[in-house]
């Protein structure tokens, strides 16, 4: 292999990766920006600090991810910031039209990001064209990414062909995206190598810890010619996050792969991101915070594992674990060996837990397996077996098209409709909306509460008296009369033999007889679920999303009548006789428990 003419480049993943994948995202700007500005001068090639999950999770908590953005650009001028793009996915886990990844990726750019790191859960090229175009648009940086699996479909051919293809779409840098740690080092050394031979432009190597061998993957990639490696800060490193950056600038430094970094510079942030984690100790993932060896049996991801325990937690099937991991193969078998990525993984974790606990195969299925199947996601790496798609579509043929050529335009949609809302139509705005229409509202309610508790209350001798009064005001309305408080509280009084049920509230006191209490709860009560032939349960833990049905609706044998969205994943729950509904028993927005009965049919 030819020498190495230029230092080695690490890209920083501590604000983004790490805080992911050992902290879920809990990190703020408060905690983040700080420290990015002590590392600025150390000289990563970039900090990896917007996109992914963490977008989501910021707007969960009231956090802009967007003044986020501008923030840590402001205060990092020397290094650029990098942002993870699942292609037509964006930050979320569902296609958009053209028109809003346009919009996405060059409000991104403006707002302070550098460099786009795109990839595909299923390495379609379709399906990142247009992200990758919009960046080169905008004269940013452009990584396009193969996200690396085992599988007999997954070869160096294969790999070649994805490399050139993005080669051939403008990409600046080629990544290989190990999310599950399974990179070993031989497979390392003969990826980057043909790689280098095949396509003429840097390749970066980004793995976790997860199984032990990043470390040993990373030497051997770089033996083979490789120009970047991702690293996080070490006391956020290691266990499910990418290598310490201390450790990998230590055991190159002096050698032919010196990264020119200076150790010392890199202990005053070194112990920043320590205070930080402590603060932080009891959001560590003991999953994440760890080598799991079964990651190297089972070839899955951690977040994979982990999440096929929690479900079969929740069925109280624990002991069943070694017929889920068999199933959760044969399914990703079946479905074209797509690589275990969000939202793939999640979807095949699922779909194996339903299998086994069921006890029939597919006889519960998602509706994302369903739009798999149909294509929507985009090209598996082989197809999908064809008995597993008639089973789940009948008839129903799967879509040869890019999928978001089924999409029409989606912002100007989204602006009107915040107009007609009263929100005021910024872009920040208008991309939330549209990501994120089911946390929009309420991130809205947390921004305004978080912009009204920073104004102050009154201002006190602030400055002298006017000489003359300011121009006469409308007064104020009144304001409203204050709420009765909601504290309740209930006596039994017996006058004269009879008793009397007493209520009394901040609003005031009821008397009525106790039995004509007892008459009207019972009256409002609603009837008590009852478990039999014609009782739909709950297969699981979940959010109830959607009820189709309403009490006196007649079903036929497999309506669905209820979605139940669980891990993320909306789930049809079906019926398995015909009838009348006789009741209901849950709501919209209920949370459910397994095996609660639903509705009844009879």
């Amino acid at each position: 292999m030819k020498k190495k003419t230029a230092r080695l480049r690490l890209v920083d993943t501590t604000f983004r990766d790490a805080n992911q994948s050992l902290l879920s995202g809990v990190l703020t700007a408060e905690e983040i920006v700080p420290i990015a500005q002590q590392m600025d001068g150390i000289g990563f090639t970039a900090f990896e600090a917007f996109g992914g999950a963490t977008f989501e999770t910021q707007l969960r908590r009231g956090e802009d991810p967007w003044k986020f953005l501008r923030r840590l650009a402001k205060a990092t001028p020397n290094t650029p910031i990098q942002a993870l793009i699942r292609g037509q996915n964006l930050v979320s886990s569902r296609n958009f039209a053209d028109d809003t990844v346009e919009l996405f990726v060059n409000h991104a750019a403006k707002s302070g990001v550098d460099v786009f790191r795109v990839f595909d859960p299923l390495n379609d090229l379709r399906n990142m064209e247009t992200a990758i175009a919009a960046a080169l648009k905008a004269k940013k940086k452009v990584q396009g990414t193969l996200c690396y699996a085992i599988s007999p479909a997954h070869n160096i051919e294969l790999w070649i062909s994805i490399a050139k293809g993005l080669a051939n779409m403008g990409c600046h840098e080629i990544v290989i995206k190990d999310t599950s740690g399974l990179l070993s080092p031989q497979a390392a050394w003969e990826l980057v190598a043909a790689l280098k031979q095949s396509v003429k432009i840097p390749v970066d190597v980004h793995s976790h810890c997860s199984t032990g061998m990043a470390p040993m993957a990373y030497m051997a990639a770089v033996e083979a010619g490789a120009d970047i490696l991702d690293v996080a800060m070490s006391p956020l490193a290691w266990g499910a996050s990418q290598p310490a950056a201390e450790s990998v600038v230590a055991a190159l430094q002096g050698g032919e792969y010196d990264t020119g970094f200076d150790l010392e510079r890199m202990w005053e942030a070194n112990t920043a991101v320590e205070v930080l984690k402590r603060d932080h100790i009891d959001d560590l993932s003991p999953f994440a915070d760890r080598v799991d060896a079964d990651i190297l049996r089972y070839h899955m991801p951690g977040l994979m594992l982990e999440d096929i325990y929690r479900q079969l937690d929740a069925h109280e099937a624990g002991g069943r674990i070694r017929e889920v991991l068999e199933d959760a193969n044969r399914v990703r078998l079946e479905l074209g060996y797509p690589p275990l990525v969000a939202p793939i993984r999640q979807m095949i974790a699922a779909q194996a837990v339903y299998n086994v606990i069921a006890g029939e195969r597919y006889a519960t299925v998602t509706q994302e397996l369903k739009d798999y199947l149909q294509g929507l996601y985009g090209r598996p790496p082989v197809p999908a077996d064809p008995e597993l798609r008639r089973l789940v579509l009948g008839r129903e043929e799967p879509i040869t098209i890019r999928p978001a050529d089924l999409l029409e335009p989606q912002v100007d949609g989204a602006r009107l409709q915040l107009r007609k809302m009263g929100v005021e139509v910024t872009d920040d705005a208008v991309l939330i909306q549209l990501l994120f229409p089911n946390l929009a509202a309420s991130y809205r309610q947390k921004d305004a509460a978080a912009a009204a508790l920073k104004q102050p209350a009154a201002v006190v001798n602030a400055a002298p008296d006017p000489p003359s009064p300011p121009p006469a005001r409308p007064d104020p309305p009144p304001s409203p009369p204050p709420v009765p408080p909601t504290t309740t509280a209930e006596f039994d009084v017996e006058v004269e033999g009879e008793v009397f049920k007493v209520r009394v509230t901040g609003a005031g006191m009821a008397v009525m007889p106790a039995s004509a209490a007892a008459a009207t709860a019972q009256a409002a009560a609603p009837s008590a679920p009852r478990s039999g032939e014609g009782t739909v349960i709950a297969p699981m833990q979940g959010l109830i999303v959607k009820i189709p049905i309403r009490a006196g609706d007649d079903v036929k044998l497999g309506d669905v009548v209820a979605v139940l969205e669980a891990m993320k994943m909306q789930n049809d729950i079906v019926t398995t006789v015909a009838g009348r509904v006789r009741d209901i028993y849950v709501k919209e927005g209920e949370v459910v428990t397994p095996n609660q009965p639903l509705l009844a049919i009879g």
